[in-house]
């Protein structure tokens, strides 16, 4: 089976990643088929750049991609046309659904209220007065 997933490259602590095509069997960093594109994950927004055409050619094919390839395909649009082209296959990406679903509600989570500012509460002299005779 062929599968579309991530090979990492870079530095230590400094990680980008080639979305590549591979043979399931073969090692994370071992030989591959065609390289799709990069994924780098320490940009704020993170940014990928993406042969949409040849992802769309090996989806049809039936390669296999991972969660977080599938994530990004659908973030940049090939995965719409690979469901306008073949709607049932739809049925195997339902943890896309969740996965955003999750991510929408965590960023919604950190999201701060406005802070509202409180004047200071003061302690009453008498219990003040108390502390001190002890």
């Amino acid at each position: 089976m062929v599968r579309i997933r991530l090979r990492r490259m870079g530095n230590k602590h400094r990680p980008f990643y080639r979305i590549i095509v591979t043979k399931s069997a073969s090692p994370r960093s071992g030989a591959h088929i065609e390289i799709l594109g990069t994924y780098n994950s320490l940009t704020r927004p993170s940014t990928v750049t993406l042969n949409g055409e040849r992802a769309l050619h090996w989806l049809m094919e039936g390669a296999q991609p991972t969660e977080t390839v599938a994530y990004l395909l659908k973030r940049e649009g090939v995965l719409e046309q690979f469901f306008a082209k073949r709607p049932k296959a739809k049925a195997n990406y339902k943890f896309l659904d969740k996965r955003t679903a999750a991510m929408s509600q965590g960023s919604a989570m950190d999201e701060k209220p406005a802070k509202t500012e409180e004047a200071p509460v003061e302690a009453p002299a008498e219990v003040a007065a108390e502390g001190s005779e002890a």
